[in-house]
C-alpha cells in the first residue's frame, strides 16, 4: 500500500506527464493535421540504415538464422551446437542462407520471412563432430523393482560463425 506522500508524488508526476502528452498530441483548434510524405521518410530511413551498414561505420552485426529446424541469434565468433548428424566434415566452410533478421546497435532489418541472400551473408565453419555424453534412463514398471536401463547418446555438429556481413539497403 502506498503512503500518502508516495501517492501524491505518483499522482503529481502522472498528471504532469499527462498534461505534457496532451499538449503535444492533441491538436489545437488553430492547427490542422499534417500529411506525412511517406516516400521521403522511407528514403531517409533507407539512407540512415545504409550509412550504418557501410564498412567505415560498421559495428558488430548480429543475425537470426534458421538452421536445422531452430532459430539462432548469432554474431561473429559464436559457436552453435547443432543436434543430429549433418552431412558435413570438420573444416568445411558453409554459408547460412536462411537469414530471418540482421541488425546492429542502431538498426534492425527483418525479412518477410527471409532476407535476400545477396544482401546478407552469414559464413560459418564446422569445428567439431561429436557424440554427447550418454544419458541413463530408468523405467520402473508398476512401481516394482523391474528396471530397463537405456543408454542414449546423440550426435552433434559444432559450427563457428566466421562473419556476419550486410550490404547497404537499396530502395
Amino acid at each position: 500500500m502506498l503512503s500518502r506522500r508516495c501517492a501524491s508524488l505518483l499522482l503529481s508526476t502522472t498528471s504532469t506527464s499527462l498534461r505534457r502528452l496532451a499538449s503535444t498530441t492533441v491538436p489545437t483548434s488553430s492547427s490542422e493535421a499534417q500529411v506525412i510524405d511517406t516516400d521521403r521518410v522511407q528514403k531517409e530511413v533507407f539512407k540512415s540504415i545504409s550509412e550504418q551498414v557501410d564498412e567505415q561505420q560498421r559495428n558488430r552485426l548480429f543475425a537470426v538464422v534458421y538452421v536445422n529446424g531452430r532459430q539462432w541469434k548469432v554474431s561473429d565468433g559464436d559457436l552453435i551446437n547443432l543436434e543430429g548428424n549433418l552431412p558435413l566434415n570438420v573444416g568445411d566452410e558453409i554459408k547460412l542462407e536462411k537469414v530471418l533478421m540482421v541488425g546492429g546497435s542502431n538498426f534492425s532489418l527483418f525479412g518477410r520471412p527471409l532476407l535476400d541472400a545477396s544482401s546478407v551473408s552469414v559464413d560459418a565453419v564446422v569445428v567439431e563432430k561429436k557424440t554427447t555424453n550418454p544419458e541413463l534412463k530408468y523405467v520402473h514398471l508398476n512401481h516394482h523393482q523391474t528396471k530397463f536401463l537405456n543408454w542414449k547418446s546423440d550426435e552433434a555438429t559444432v559450427i563457428r560463425i566466421k562473419s556476419v556481413t550486410a550490404k547497404p539497403v537499396e530502395q
